[in-house]
């Protein structure tokens, strides 16, 4: 029986930003009906590959095609009837109830001033019972946990109807049981409307059990496609993570399972890499520590609060962080482990962040490192003065790194202020 016609072909991509080279000649397909997922470290393209299928990132070179059809040269409305996404954070600082979030999905096909039609209602109701969201209607999305917010956002992919659904990492911030339920709801979509599924997994478990195809990725390119069975080998894994692992053939409803002998030992962090330490909190760094990560680079941060939104990303990226119990203010101790790590960066990046009593010491950490000779960017979208919960103090630590300092406005001007330190590292290492 021949297999059905690819709902997602992207062939010979490469793709990237500015000067950087991220994606270079990939190949994907995703077919109706089936789960492909997408594995590989953090930085080898996942996430730009998923960008470039949802029309958020135009390829360098390479072809782009969604039910056979070029999505750039379609409308964003036209296109976004072929294909929904599910990102891998969703920001909540809109302020609008789930029941509108989720109506926004039927947007590709309301006229500008629709108040939606019956049958636009009815897949809005249906999509927000499969994500199980039905009960937060009337919930401002702010007011939501990370995985709530996770599931509206699902829903409303959903009630997009789209024949195409990409999900960069969609079980973040979720709990087994809500994992469970979500992955099962998409295979079901796959099996039961012909939905070819793009997917990208970090549990190389998961992708086991519920993807029919999988791609794996290193460094911007394809190393290895098939079943699970045929990708998720040790082989694979010490060639695409650098880890050593058993896997056991047939192990999770007859897929292959990936089981650890024994604890691996942490690696030491060595100076001169190219890592990027950065200084966070309320949610402030997490844009820009994604964006450096699809560029390639580690990344540490820290000190951070343990409830905080950028603590929670860099715990999901499996980041080393500096942490200290929410509400607490920081620790000798752990301003000089974070000293430590600073040291050994190739830049330090102080983000925008509310500062008060209780993390104000991040910038004293910052002024010790770059008088130590750190290359320090401070991104200031917001005024100092208007995050300023020390009576003064914050604002004249900051006035302080910002003599010394590169200032960038926005995150693409910090990370092209971080393309340059490397520049100028690589020009004297040469």
């Amino acid at each position: 029986m021949p297999e059905p016609e690819p709902g997602l072909v992207l062939e010979g991509v490469s793709a990237g930003y500015g000067a950087r080279h991220v994606l270079r000649d990939v190949s994907v397909s995703a077919s109706p009906g089936e789960i492909t997922g997408l594995i590989g470290p953090n930085g080898s393209g996942k996430t730009t590959l998923i960008r470039v299928a949802s029309r958020g990132l135009r390829p360098e070179r390479g072809a782009v095609r969604v039910a056979g059809r070029d999505p750039f040269d379609l409308t964003a409305r036209r296109a976004a009837r072929l294909v929904a996404v599910v990102p891998q954070e969703v920001l909540a600082t809109f302020p609008f109830s789930v029941l509108e979030t989720v109506l926004m999905g039927r947007a590709p096909y309301l006229s500008p001033w629709g108040a939606g039609r019956p049958e636009d209602w009815s897949r809005v109701r249906s999509a927000m019972a499969a994500a199980g969201v039905s009960h937060l209607g009337d919930r401002g999305v702010s007011q939501l946990s990370g995985g709530e917010r996770q599931r509206v956002i699902l829903a409303q992919a959903l009630a997009q109807d789209a024949p195409v659904l990409l999900l960069d990492e969609p079980t973040t911030h979720l709990d087994i049981r809500h994992v469970v339920r979500i992955l099962t709801l998409v295979r079901g979509l796959a099996r039961r409307e012909g939905t070819a599924v793009l997917t990208i997994f970090h549990d190389l478990n998961l992708a086991s059990v519920y993807c029919d195809r999988i791609y794996a990725l290193k460094e911007g390119r394809v190393v290895a496609r098939g079943t699970p069975a045929t990708v998720i080998s040790s082989a694979t894994l010490q060639e695409v993570f650098g880890v050593r692992a058993d896997v056991l053939p047939g192990a999770a409803a007859g897929r292959p399972a990936v089981v650890f002998a024994s604890m691996p030992r942490e690696g030491s962090l060595e100076p001169g890499a190219e890592r990027v330490h950065v200084i966070g909190g309320a949610g402030r760094g997490a844009e820009l520590i994604r964006s450096l990560m699809e560029r390639g680079l580690e990344v540490t941060t820290g000190v951070l609060h343990a409830t905080d939104t950028d603590a929670a990303v860099a715990e999901r990226l499996n980041l080393l962080r500096i942490t200290v119990p929410p509400f607490s203010q920081i620790d000798a101790g752990s301003a000089a482990e974070c000293i430590g790590i600073i040291r050994k960066a190739s830049a330090l990046i102080v983000c925008d962040a509310p500062f008060g009593p209780g993390n104000v010491e991040n910038l004293r950490i910052a002024i010790h490192a770059a008088r130590e000779g750190v290359p320090t960017i401070l991104l200031q979208q917001v005024p100092i003065e208007e995050r300023d919960f020390t009576g003064g103090e914050a604002t004249e630590a900051w006035r302080r790194l910002a003599s010394g300092s590169v200032v960038t406005p926005s995150v693409e001007a910090t990370l092209d202020a971080v393309e340059a330190i490397r520049s100028r590292r690589a020009r004297r290492s040469g």
